[in-house]
């Protein structure tokens, strides 16, 4: 005797198992098993014969006859309205201008029908610099390095324990995340200024005119004047630095602003130079000067905006200096102006944690 064949039809338990883990999931998780759907779906068509293709169809169209045979009057009626919303909204779309769309979104419109908006995932490697773009990029080789023909600086992998900090994995490199700001201002060298500053209306944002740079001032206070900037990696005490820092930054840990600073005192070069020139330093009239027509041999003189570390040079003042270098003085009251490619080493030193040189935005090709 054949054994007892149970579960007949859509009502059984995997099918309630099924319909209930559907009914909890989130909205991407939900996306997420759709697209899966679609790629094993469109995987499966192109791999199917036309014997194959034919039997699929004949039994859609079978299974669809079905349905309809057996649906009320109300549920046709509401079908039938559904498809006339979905083929009014797909026209809208299809023939619709997306010339600044992105300042006049209607809601009514599904954007993602849209042949213009469909671009896939970014999953293709380009062949030269294996940079991610999307489908119809690859078309382009030119986007991101001209066919191999321009090639960017390898980017170091950060050091502990800036690497831990970046995971976002725990709470503390959650908050340094969130916080990042705050702590990249506890080490910057140079304070930000601009020609004129406009603020309007109690906002919390300003509006810059003219030029952005950066002010180095000496790299030791005045008498009875407190460390700021570059003046506190010159600091005697290391607790004093951490407390410094964190007195001038609102917010932040002094565990995290501690180990920091032991980074950049181990690992960055810019820092170490100016401690070592500091201490070299036998009179007040000593400025250290970081040269801008300083570049490699064979190299256009605008191709570098900095010079390596070891092309640093300590001079006397009163020589004349290229309105693009560097002066660090040891004790003055006047302010050096760097250009903001120059600056970016001594303003954003988590970015550049090595203290290391910055290339031009203009990059040749072979």
């Amino acid at each position: 005797m054949p054994p007892k064949r149970r579960a007949i039809g859509r009502s059984t338990p995997q099918a309630r198992k099924r319909r209930a883990l559907r009914a909890s999931e989130s909205d991407e998780q939900r996306a997420l098993r759709l697209e899966n759907l679609r790629v094993h779906a469109t995987e499966t068509r192109s791999s199917e014969s036309s014997d194959q293709r034919e039997v699929r169809l004949e039994t859609d169209r079978i299974r669809t006859n079905q349905i309809r045979s057996s649906e009320t009057t109300e549920l046709r009626e509401r079908r039938l309205q559904n498809v006339r919303i979905s083929t009014a909204r797909s026209r809208r779309t299809l023939h619709a201008d997306l010339n600044l769309s992105a300042f006049h979104y209607d809601s009514n419109n599904d954007y993602s029908l849209h042949p213009n908006v469909v671009i896939g995932k970014m999953d293709k490697i380009c062949m030269y610099c294996s940079a991610l773009k999307f489908k119809n990029e690859t078309q382009t080789h030119g986007m991101c390095c001209a066919s191999g023909k321009v090639k960017l600086p390898e980017l170091h992998s950060p050091p502990e324990p800036l690497s831990t900090f970046l995971s976002g994995v725990t709470r503390v490199s959650k908050h340094f995340l969130e916080n990042i700001r705050k702590y990249n201002s506890c080490f910057q060298m140079t304070s930000f200024g601009a020609t004129n500053i406009v603020r309007e209306n109690y906002m919390p944002t300003f509006r810059v005119q003219g030029q952005i740079y950066h002010h180095a001032g000496s790299l030791l206070p005045l008498p009875d004047a407190d460390h700021k900037f570059l003046q506190i990696y010159f600091m005697a005490n290391s607790d004093e630095q951490i407390e410094q820092r964190c007195h001038y930054n609102a917010g932040t840990r002094r565990e995290i602003v501690g180990a920091l600073q032991g980074l950049f005192d181990q690992h960055n070069e810019l820092v170490r130079l100016f401690k070592t020139a500091i201490q070299r330093m036998p009179a007040d009239d000593y400025a250290v000067v970081i040269l801008a027509d300083k570049r490699p041999v064979g190299q256009h003189e605008r191709q570098f905006n900095a010079p390596t570390i070891d092309e640093v040079a300590i001079v006397i003042v009163g020589e004349e200096f290229e309105s693009r270098d560097i002066t660090l003085h040891r004790e003055v009251v006047t302010f050096s102006e760097s250009p903001k490619l120059i600056a970016h080493t001594t303003d954003c030193s988590i970015r550049f944690c090595f203290g290391e040189e910055m290339m031009d935005i203009i990059l040749t090709s072979k």
